[in-house]
């Protein structure tokens, strides 16, 4: 496989890579979220929360599904750290020559 092709591949794991972690990080916000949600219900009359709720303000996140999303984007995440550290290696040792087809 040629270098540039690798760097590409590369390139493609990294983009995956970037999309994993803002996923993680919005995890990440909407189970904080939804702890100050749960505390400013608790302040608040029922009927503005329910207003803020209609509006989209209160996100209604599921904690344990939010839960369930970071643990499973840290375990993808970790899986693409070592495609990752795979295809660096496979650039180190690739060579910028093509190699000629094979005569049979």
């Amino acid at each position: 496989m040629r270098r540039i092709d690798l760097e590409l591949y590369a390139d493609r794991l990294s983009r995956h890579a970037e999309r994993l972690c803002d996923d993680a990080e919005g995890a990440r916000m909407r189970i904080a979220w939804v702890g100050l949600e749960r505390r400013a219900r608790e302040l608040m009359v029922a009927h503005d929360a329910a207003l803020l709720e209609a509006l989209g303000v209160f996100t209604g996140a599921d904690e344990r599904a939010e839960r369930r999303l970071l643990e499973r984007r840290v375990r993808q995440l970790g899986a693409l750290e070592r495609l990752q550290a795979v295809v660096e290696a496979e650039i180190s040792g690739a060579s910028d020559t093509i190699s000629p087809p094979s005569s049979s």
